[in-house]
Parts: C-alpha cells; sequence; structure tokens
C-alpha cells in the first residue's frame, strides 16, 4: 500500500460526483507564511496555545501576542507550520460581538472550551470544535445513508466487469465496529468500519474492505500503516480521505428535560 496520493480524489455534491481528476498534480512546498509581512487578518496568540507550542513562544517572543497576515488562509498555514514542529494549533474566528479589534484567535487543538462552553447565551451553551469532532464529522460523512455515495460509486469502479453477472444486483453494508478476521494475527488496528459487497440478499461475499477514514490534515498514524499493511497481504484494505470546505468554528447546543404532562 502506499501514500493515499497514489489513490483518486473524487468530490461529491448532493450525493452525486462532480468532479473526477485523473491526474494528480505535483507537490511543490509552498513558501513559509510569516507573521506580520502582510495585513488584512489580525491574529491574537492565547495562553494555551503558547503552552502547547515551544515553537510558538519563539514567535510570540518575537512579535508579541498579536499577528498580522494577508488573510484567514494564511494565518491557519501559519498554524500548520507550527504545528508541525509541535502539538496541533488552530485559528478560531473572533464572534461578532467579540469586543476586541482581532479577527481570531490562535488555539491549541485541544483547547478547554471543546469539553466547556466557550460562551453561554442564557440556555444556549456554544462550544468550539475539536479535532475529535472533525474526524468523526468525516466518518459521518462518509458512512451514513442506506448507500453511502463514495464508498459505492469506489466499489461499482472496483467490481466493473464484475457486476453484470450478479443476480440481485449490488448491496453493501457498512459496518462500523467490525472485528478483524482472527486469522490475521493480532493488529494494533481498529478499522473505522468494513464494507461488504453481496449479491443481494444472497449470503456469498462478493469482496470485502477495511476502512481507515480520516478528514482533513489528519495523519494516518504509523502503527495504523503498518497494520494495514499487513492486512492488505490478505484482505482488500482503504486509505480515505474526506476534503471538507467551510467546516464551522463552533457549534451551539440547547438540552430541554420534557416533564412529565408537559403539552
Amino acid at each position: 500500500m502506499g501514500s493515499d496520493d497514489e489513490f483518486d480524489q473524487l468530490k461529491f455534491r448532493d450525493g452525486h460526483l462532480v468532479s473526477n481528476d485523473e491526474s494528480t498534480p505535483e507537490t511543490i512546498d509552498p513558501d513559509p507564511i510569516l507573521p506580520n509581512e502582510n495585513s488584512g487578518f489580525l491574529l491574537e496568540i492565547k495562553p494555551g496555545a503558547l503552552e502547547a507550542s515551544e515553537p510558538l513562544n519563539q514567535v510570540h517572543e518575537e512579535h508579541g501576542e498579536l499577528l498580522s497576515f494577508g488573510s484567514r488562509g494564511d494565518a491557519e498555514r501559519f498554524a500548520d507550520q507550527v504545528s508541525a514542529e509541535s502539538d496541533a494549533l488552530r485559528v478560531q474566528s473572533a464572534a461578532p460581538n467579540d469586543p476586541s479589534d482581532v479577527d481570531g484567535y490562535l488555539l491549541a487543538a485541544y483547547d478547554r472550551s471543546v469539553r466547556e462552553p466557550e460562551s453561554t447565551d442564557g440556555k444556549t451553551w456554544t462550544f468550539d470544535i475539536g479535532a475529535n469532532l472533525y474526524g468523526s464529522l468525516g466518518e459521518a460523512v462518509v458512512k451514513s445513508g442506506g448507500k453511502p455515495p463514495a464508498l459505492e460509486y469506489f466499489v461499482r469502479r472496483d467490481l466493473d466487469g464484475r457486476l453484470d453477472d450478479l443476480e440481485f444486483g449490488l448491496r453493501l453494508n457498512v459496518a462500523s465496529g467490525k472485528a478483524l478476521p482472527e486469522d490475521v494475527g493480532r493488529l494494533n488496528w481498529h478499522p473505522d468500519c468494513c464494507v461488504i459487497a453481496r449479491d443481494g440478499w444472497k449470503d456469498g461475499l462478493i469482496e470485502r474492505y477495511w476502512c481507515e477514514i480520516k478528514t482533513g490534515n489528519a495523519s494516518f498514524e504509523r502503527r495504523q500503516v503498518e497494520s494495514m499493511r499487513k492486512l492488505a497481504a490478505e484482505e482488500r484494505v482503504l486509505k480515505v480521505r474526506v476534503l471538507i470546505d467551510d467546516l464551522p468554528d463552533q457549534y451551539s447546543v440547547r438540552i430541554h428535560e420534557v416533564e412529565a404532562g408537559e403539552e
């Protein structure tokens, strides 16, 4: 199994394939983003980010707690650069009613506001979205529905030439938490799902795929990759990367307990 760059990238909208780029562009390392070279997006470094990142402390000593960038995208690329040398950092937009003059905040990826409300408005609690929630969202996009579009499209293309021989038509079962086969030995990996392809409701198995799903720039861990390669000697194994534009920074929740006799 090679890197996930070897796999085709498919783009879906409203459950339909909207583009299929057959070519993979050459990867070129971009020039590093440096703070205070451009203006347009003002970023404030929060204490939690300094605690999580030693390289960021060096930036803080040189430039202070306010950093300016040409755009939010530049600020996010700067955060990615620093994260490559330390714990993960992320950019959060300032709220519309924020009294400060900044456009956003540089936070540790596992800020406390992921677990506790970042703000409270009456009975509405607003939480930041952490990396784990982004990952869960990506998994939901790929696995949800009776026929998850991306997985079904991949399987149909993979089985092209065999589908005409099916008696009842292709049926997919996407199972989460399914245990790996015992005969492959002990592996240090728990797949996100197993995709099982059958001929209608017949018992016979056409193909089976074990999947690991990552969202955005999340990395496949070394132990996962080693286990996937070992399993790939006996089974079909898929690395799935989900790219979603404009993910929210926060979400708000209201929880109301229903009382007996309530109308």
